[in-house]
């Protein structure tokens, strides 16, 4: 059996509306591995939301999905229908939102929704699904988990309702947990106890988890692998050290570039990345990264460099014309337009 837990091949997503198509995933190659902890990082509007929903098939009607292959523990997502796929979600592939008051409904009691997800999907008794319940709001931190269950949305915490989340994703111990965006609207103490909860969830259950964000700080703390997107298109990808240490992407350093270190003493200048995003609507032909690079050559603009390793075998992979043995280097190891 394959190490993947999910495989995807040749991604295309595009949405129909009025003005046009947008182009929002242009093809992307990614997997995860059965228990690996994977980020999949850019800046908004890159695509990263849009892969995962592409892979659960939960975007809108005027959204088409293509792919050479997309796969979950082997099986063919595409050629799941919406009955096989809807027990697949929520039992084998977990789902953490980016706002839990959009995900998490008001007119229902906290104790409600933890047990929906394990009377269909365990075929749970009530009396069992209320004890699984307790022991969830148990393991993710939420103190009187009996009484807790009887309460709303609204009688929690922005970071107790996260927890929440976490607890109806694990609930009934997922091959595959997805997390988008799970610490944007927390403070940072509540958000570093979130990754912790969930690095702890994830060691407890097996579970494989990607996580969407962009915040380099969350990868860094949390993920052993990561994938950089910009303009529905992987830019570069590797484990972390590979990352942070040794970027070959110029989008990536510049990300790198824009964030403070929490050692600076406040002397250090951010450099943020000049320009915007391209439109999707309008993709670019070559590196969508083109016109926002100080180092872009004529071939940057002309034709797309396919995602290839900095060295045989490193897993460490780049989009870049820069890394072509044909490029004339300077000492820096990059070229000027």
């Amino acid at each position: 059996m394959s190490g993947h837990i999910l495989e995807i091949q040749n991604l295309r997503t595009d949405f129909s509306i009025a003005g046009g198509i947008v182009r929002a995933v242009r093809g992307i190659d990614l997997f995860v591995d059965r228990g690996e902890f994977l980020g999949v990082v850019g800046e908004s509007g890159c695509g990263k939301s849009v892969t995962m929903l592409s892979v659960m098939r939960l975007l809108s009607e005027n959204a088409t999905v293509r792919a050479d292959r997309l796969a979950f523990d082997g099986r063919d997502l595409l050629r799941l229908d919406h009955k096989k796929m809807r027990r697949m979600l929520g039992d084998e592939i977990g789902m953490i939102f980016q706002d839990p008051m959009t995900s998490l409904d008001p007119l229902y009691t906290i104790g409600n929704q933890i047990m929906e997800p394990l009377k269909i999907h365990r075929k749970m008794s009530g009396h069992e699904a209320r004890k699984r319940a307790v022991e969830m709001l148990d393991l993710v931190g939420i103190p009187s988990p009996e009484q807790r269950l009887k309460q709303y949305p609204h009688e929690f915490s922005g970071g107790m309702r996260q927890r929440v989340m976490i607890a109806i994703a694990m609930s009934c111990n997922p091959k595959l947990l997805i997390a988008d965006e799970p610490t944007t609207a927390l403070d940072v103490t509540i958000q570093a106890q979130i990754l912790e909860l969930m690095k702890d969830m994830q060691e407890k259950f097996s579970a494989a988890t990607l996580l969407i964000t962009h915040d380099l700080g969350v990868i860094a703390s949390t993920c052993s692998r990561v994938v950089v997107m910009y303009g529905g298109l992987i830019m570069e990808s590797g484990d972390v050290e590979d990352i942070f240490y040794r970027p070959a992407h110029p989008y990536t350093i510049g990300l790198l570039s824009s964030i403070s270190d929490a050692a600076d003493t406040g002397k250090k200048k951010l450099s943020p990345i000049p320009g915007s995003p391209p439109d999707l609507m309008n993709p670019p032909r070559g590196c969508p990264f083109t016109a926002r690079c100080d180092f872009a050559m004529r071939i940057c603009a002309a034709s797309r460099p396919a995602l290839a390793e900095t060295v045989p075998g490193s897993g460490h992979g780049v989009a870049c014309w820069l890394r072509d043995t044909r490029a004339k280097l300077d000492g820096t190891g990059v070229t000027a337009r």
